[in-house]
């Protein structure tokens, strides 16, 4: 009876038992600092047995291979320079990912400016032994201060020795937020979060890489309300000294330049686009101008129905 109440004791909570991301024990690749470190940092590469760069720091885990294979006389070396001058604290993690042709001969190292003097470090060496594996991630077993990390592959798993490549990372808990970087970040821009608001400063592209705005949209926006900020509106259309223009200087207009007064033509959209809140004020000023020409036209034809009836009476009583 004992035994069976013991396991109703346990069992519920090993259920329930859950693994998080601590500065001791990360979980997954949120704090990788690499993320999108072509744009982030400096990186190079040496070695004839090249990888392509930006997919190494994607964050997609697409295999990139080598079309020759690396050497201890020609290895394939990429060095990141440029990183967070954060220690490491308690935890840091280097490593590798690849789905098939993983490293079997490689070194990585970091370049240390906490201690003095300042120096490279060898964080994980399998340069002089083979490692068997499709991923590999070591902690970094002196906690430092690195802004470099240099990863040296001498030899690949395929049968000619090429190496295939997924992601590199340097996962560093304290010196991120998680997945900072993926958004394509440059210099010091960054996403912020707080008070159930997310702030990013610099440009953001859906369906384009090169927003030239704040929030650039290749595409289509829905959306049940659109409010639009603007300074001045088109109320001085009502003022008493403005300048109406007559309909015979509008039909002018039109005629020589085939569009109103203050609207652009179709070839200036086509080039530019339009400012919705530009635009809707010059279409208000456009309407407001016609409530002006409706408002005469009507007190014309108020006058001209006063004058027919007063001459409608004179006849009828000549008629008489």
């Amino acid at each position: 009876m004992k035994r069976i109440l013991l396991f109703l004791l346990l069992g519920p909570l090993s259920f329930y038992a859950q693994v998080i991301t601590t500065n001791r024990n990360p979980v997954g690749l949120e704090h990788n600092i690499l993320f999108r470190a072509e744009n982030r940092y400096t990186v190079t590469q040496t070695g004839t047995a090249s990888l392509p760069t930006a997919r190494l720091f994607d964050g997609k885990l697409t295999v990139n291979y080598t079309s020759t294979p690396p050497g201890f006389s020609d290895p394939t070396v990429i060095l990141i320079e440029g990183l967070p001058a954060v220690h490491t604290q308690v935890g840091g993690w280097v490593g590798w990912s690849t789905r098939h042709w993983g490293a079997v001969r490689f070194k990585i190292e970091g370049y240390d400016t906490f201690g003095t003097p300042n120096g490279w470090r060898v964080l994980a060496d399998y340069s002089g032994t083979d490692y068997n594996g499709n991923d590999f991630v070591a902690k970094v077993a002196q906690s430092g201060r690195y802004i470099k990390l240099r990863y040296t592959f001498y030899t690949g798993s395929a049968g000619d020795g090429r190496l295939g490549v997924s992601e590199l990372f340097f996962i560093h808990p304290e010196a991120t937020s998680p997945y900072e970087g993926l958004y394509q970040v440059t210099g010091s821009d960054g996403w912020e979060s707080g008070n159930g608001t997310l702030f990013y400063e610099g440009n953001v592209g859906i369906g384009t890489m090169s927003p030239d705005s704040p929030l650039a949209v290749n595409g289509v926006i829905h959306s049940k309300e659109v409010r639009v900020d603007l300074e001045g509106w088109s109320d001085f259309v009502f003022e008493e000294d403005y300048d109406l223009p007559t309909l015979e200087e509008v039909e002018a207009h039109i005629k020589e330049k085939g569009h109103l007064k203050d609207i652009p033509g179709a070839r200036e959209v086509k080039e530019n686009g339009v400012l919705l809140g530009e635009m809707d004020a010059k279409l208000l000023q456009k309407i407001e101008e016609l409530t002006l020409y409706t408002i005469q036209q009507q007190k014309l034809i108020e006058t001209l129905l006063l004058q027919n009836k007063k001459q409608q009476e004179e006849i009828d009583n000549l008629k008489k």
